[in-house]
C-alpha cells in the first residue's frame, strides 16, 4: 500500500474511533428483522424520497428473488433498468442505456472492484438474492453523497441489518430458512438466516447456496455455458452503545464454476473473503457514519466442458485482487428542515493478472504471460451536499464531489519473447514496458436539483448532474496485441478482442433529467414519468484495429463523444375491490432509450429496445396472484463496429401466485408460460454454442430461457 493511502486511511480510522467514543446519543436506535409477510409499499408521495428513486423491497423483492440466483436481475423490472446477460448470477446492470462500471453498485454501502478481464465477478455477484434485504435505484441525478466514479447513477444493495431485543425481553432468537427450485435450468437454492440478540448485542448469520444447469430455450435446446454454482455467507456482530451501533460483518463468497455463454472463457473458481467495520450514531449536532472495508479475491478462468475444457488442458488465467476502503460522513440538520452533509473517502484496488504456461503448447509458453502486474487504482474523494427547504413546496439539493484517481501498472511479459506466433505480443510488451504507465485524474462531480410538491399528491423533480468515471485498470492496461491474447479481454459479451490504452481520459457526463410523480392519497392510483438526456465527453467506446477470423474484430478502447436520451414510466391503478374478489390492481412500466457515438454516427452498443410490461394483480386474504405480459420491441439500432446482432420483437407471459402466513411463505410462478423462443436483445452472442458447433459463422445471438416453473418456500422462526 502506498504511504499516501496509509496516511489517509489512518485519518479515516481515527475518525471512526473518535465518532465511537463521542457523546451523547439523542435516541437509542432499535432495529428488527422484517417480518416474512412484508408487503410492498404503494407509490406514495413520500416527502423523504426523491421522485426519481426506485425501491425493490418487501413483497416485490420476495416475488422476484423466488425465480433467480442473480441479484442484479432483480432490478430488471424497474423502468429504465435492464441487465446484460452474463453468467448465471453475474448479470451486468444497465441504467438508462449506461451499463457495467458506469453504474456504481454498492453492497451495504461498499463498492467492489471487478477483478477479471471478462467481467465474471462484478459487484452484484458477491451477494445472492437470498441475502438481499432491499435495493435502491438512484438514476441520472443521484446525489454526490451516494458515491462517485460513475456517470449513470447508483444501485445500493443492502443485506439484512442487525437486530436487538427490546428492553426486558431477554435473549431473542430469530431467523428464516428457505429453499427454491427453477425448472428451466433444474436450478436449486437454499438460504439460512439466524440471529441471537440481547438488548446490547446481536450476532447474526446469513448463508445462501445456489446451483443451476444449462438452461433450456423455448425451442427445446440447451444453451451451453449457462451452468453455475455459488456459496455466499456472512457473520455479523453488532453492539448497541449509548452513542450508536458498531457492527463488524465478515464473510466469504465462493463459486467453484460458472459458465459464460457470451465469453471465450469460463469461471473455474472465484474465492472472495471480506470484512466490513461500520459505526452509525446520532448526536446533539447530527449523525455520523464511519466505514472501513477489506476484500480479497482469487479468481481463475479456463474452459468448462461445454467449451472443450479438461482437468489438465485448456488455458488457465489467474487473477488476484484486493480492495481496501474507508470513509467518514456526517449530517447536520438545519432549522428549515434541510441538512448539510459532508464526507471523505479512500479506496484502493490492487491486482495481479497472469496466465500460466501450458505444457506442450508452442503458443502458450514457455513463460508465464503477465497481463497486469502490480496494478493499482487509488481513489480519494471529498464531498459536501446542501439540502434546503426554502418553502413548504420546494426542496433543493446542491452537492459537489472532488476526487483524485491514480492508476499504475508494472512491467509485463508475453508467453515468449521470440517466435512468430508471439511476435505481436512481444513487440507490444516492449512498447508497454518502455513507456510511463502512471496516470492521475482530477475529477469533479456536481448535482443540482429541485423538487416541487404543489400538493399532497404530486411532485416534480428536475435538475442537472455532472458525473465522472475514470477508466478501469483493464481499459487502460490490457496491452496484448496478439489475436489470442487480445480476445481474452472482452467484457462486452460480443466475443471480440480488446486492447487497452494508458492514455484514456475519464468519461464526463452532463446529465439533464426530470421526473413527474402522482400518487393518490389512498394509494390506489399512481403514475411516474421521467425523461433524461446525457452528453458524455470522453465516452469509452472503441476503434477498430483489425479484422479477425470467423467474423470477429480487434478493437482498441478509445474516447469519443456520445449522446443518450430516453424516457421511462411506471404506474398502477386499482380496478376493483370487493369481499368476493379481494383487491385488483393494474400495473405497468414503459422504457425507451437511444444512444449515439457522435464521432462515428454509429449506435451505441447494447441499447435496450422499447419495453412494455403490463400486469394484473389480485390480493385476497393471504393470497396474491399476478398475470404479467412483457413486450420487447425489435432491436434494429445496433452497433456496427462490434457486429452486434439484431433481434426480433417478442412477448412473454408470466403467472405468479404467493401465499403468506404468519411464519410461512410460498411462491409459485410460471415464467414464459407459452414457452416462447426468442433472442435476448442485450444477450450478446452465444459463443458457447458457436464453439460447440465447430465455430462455423455466422454466430447467433444468445437465446433467452424457455418456460420455467419456479417454486420458493420460506419459514421464519
Amino acid at each position: 500500500m502506498s504511504r499516501s493511502l496509509c496516511g489517509r486511511t489512518a485519518v479515516l480510522m481515527a475518525g471512526v474511533a473518535v465518532a465511537t467514543l463521542s457523546n451523547p446519543l439523542l435516541a437509542r436506535a432499535q432495529t428488527a428483522l422484517p417480518p416474512i409477510q412484508a408487503v410492498a409499499a404503494p407509490e406514495a408521495a413520500d416527502p423523504a424520497r426523491s421522485p426519481g428513486e426506485r425501491q425493490v423491497t418487501g413483497e416485490l423483492l420476495a416475488r422476484r428473488a423466488a425465480g433467480t440466483a442473480d441479484t442484479m436481475s432483480l432490478v430488471a423490472g424497474e423502468p429504465g433498468m435492464a441487465v446484460y446477460a452474463n453468467g448465471g448470477f453475474s448479470s451486468l446492470p444497465v441504467m438508462r442505456g449506461l451499463a457495467d462500471s458506469r453504474v456504481l453498485v454498492t453492497v451495504d454501502g461498499v463498492g467492489i472492484t471487478t477483478f477479471c478481464p471478462n467481467n465474471m465477478n462484478p459487484p452484484g455477484s458477491y451477494v445472492l438474492p437470498g441475502r438481499v434485504d432491499a435495493i435502491s435505484i438512484l438514476p441520472t441525478l443521484s446525489p454526490v453523497s451516494a458515491g462517485g466514479d460513475n456517470i449513470a447513477g447508483v444501485i445500493a444493495v443492502t443485506t439484512r441489518p442487525p437486530a436487538f431485543a427490546e428492553a426486558g425481553e431477554g435473549l431473542r432468537v430469530s431467523g428464516e430458512v428457505g429453499a427454491s427450485y427453477r425448472g428451466v435450468a433444474d436450478a436449486v437454492g437454499a438460504t439460512l438466516q439466524a440471529a441471537f440478540a440481547g438488548e446490547r448485542f446481536s450476532l447474526g448469520y446469513e448463508g445462501a447456496w445456489s446451483r443451476g444447469d444449462n438452461y433450456r430455450t423455448g425451442d427445446g435446446r440447451r444453451v451451453r455455458s449457462t451452468l453455475y454454482e455459488a456459496y455466499d455467507q456472512a457473520l455479523t456482530l453488532a453492539l448497541l452503545t449509548d452513542h450508536g451501533v458498531v457492527s463488524l460483518r465478515a464473510g466469504r463468497h465462493f463459486s467453484p464454476y460458472e459458465g459464460f455463454p457470451t465469453q471465450r472463457m469460463d469461471l473455474t473458481e472465484n474465492d472472495s473473503s471480506f470484512a466490513d467495520l461500520r459505526y452509525e450514531g446520532t448526536y446533539g449536532w447530527g449523525e455520523v457514519t464511519a466505514k472501513a472495508s477489506w476484500r480479497t479475491v482469487d479468481h481463475e478462468m479456463n474452459f468448462l466442458a461445454d467449451k472443450g475444457g479438461s482437468a489438465t488442458g485448456g488455458m488457465p488465467m489467474n487473477t488476484q485482487g484486493r480492495d481496501l476502503s474507508a470513509s467518514l460522513a456526517a449530517t447536520v440538520p438545519l432549522t428549515d428542515g434541510g441538512a448539510v452533509r459532508g464526507g471523505i473517502e479512500a479506496h484502493r484496488s490492487d491486482v495481479d493478472d497472469w496466465w500460466p504456461p501450458v505444457a506442450g503448447s508452442m503458443m502458450m509458453g514457455p513463460q508465464t504471460y503477465w497481463s497486469i502486474t502490480a496494478g493499482r487504482r487509488e481513489r480519494t474523494g471529498l464531498w459536501v451536499e446542501w439540502e434546503a427547504k426554502p418553502s413548504a413546496d420546494w426542496t433543493t439539493l446542491l452537492g459537489a464531489r472532488v476526487e483524485r484517481v491514480d492508476t499504475d501498472a508494472g512491467p509485463v511479459q508475453p508467453y515468449a519473447w521470440t517466435g512468430m506466433m508471439n511476435m505481436p505480443d512481444a513487440m507490444a510488451a516492449r512498447a508497454f514496458n518502455a513507456r510511463d504507465r502512471s496516470r492521475a485524474d482530477d475529477n469533479v462531480d456536481v448535482t443540482a436539483k429541485a423538487i416541487w410538491r404543489p400538493n399532497t399528491t404530486t411532485s416534480v423533480e428536475f435538475g442537472y448532474a455532472r458525473k465522472t468515471r475514470s477508466p478501469t485498470l483493464y481499459e487502460r492496461y490490457a496491452w496484448g496485441l496478439g489475436m489470442m491474447s487480445s480476445s481474452m479481454t472482452s467484457f462486452a459479451g460480443d466475443a471480440n478482442a480488446y486492447v487497452g490504452d494508458p492514455d484514456l481520459k475519464p468519461e464526463v457526463a452532463h446529465n439533464l433529467a426530470a421526473t413527474l410523480k402522482y400518487a393518490s392519497l389512498d394509494g390506489k392510483r399512481g403514475l411516474t414519468f421521467g425523461v433524461y438526456r446525457s452528453q458524455v465527453e470522453g465516452f469509452i467506446d472503441a476503434v477498430k484495429l483489425a479484422d479477425l477470423a470467423k467474423g470477429f474484430v480487434q478493437l482498441r478502447f478509445a474516447n469519443v463523444d456520445a449522446r443518450l436520451r430516453g424516457f421511462d414510466a411506471s404506474g398502477h391503478a386499482q380496478v376493483w375491490e370487493s369481499p368476493a374478489l379481494g383487491r385488483g390492481t393494474l400495473t405497468g412500466t414503459l422504457s425507451w432509450v437511444e444512444g449515439e457515438n457522435r464521432n462515428s454516427g454509429d449506435d451505441l452498443y447494447h441499447m435496450t429496445p422499447l419495453t412494455l410490461r403490463l400486469g394484473l394483480e389480485q390480493a385476497k386474504g393471504r393470497w396474491t396472484h399476478q398475470a404479467e405480459v412483457e413486450f420487447v420491441g425489435e432491436k434494429d439500432a445496433v452497433n456496427a463496429l462490434r457486429h452486434e446482432p439484431k433481434t426480433a420483437a417478442y412477448a412473454l407471459f408470466n403467472l405468479r401466485s404467493g401465499w403468506k402466513g404468519d411464519r410461512v411463505r410460498v411462491d409459485l410462478a410460471a415464467e414464459n408460460l407459452l414457452d416462447t423462443a426468442y433472442d435476448l436483445p442485450l444477450g450478446g452472442v452465444s459463443f458457447g454454442d458457436f464453439k460447440a458447433g465447430g465455430s462455423l459463422p455466422p454466430i447467433r445471438p444468445l437465446r433467452g430461457p424457455g418456460r420455467s416453473i419456479n417454486l420458493s418456500l420460506a419459514y421464519a422462526f
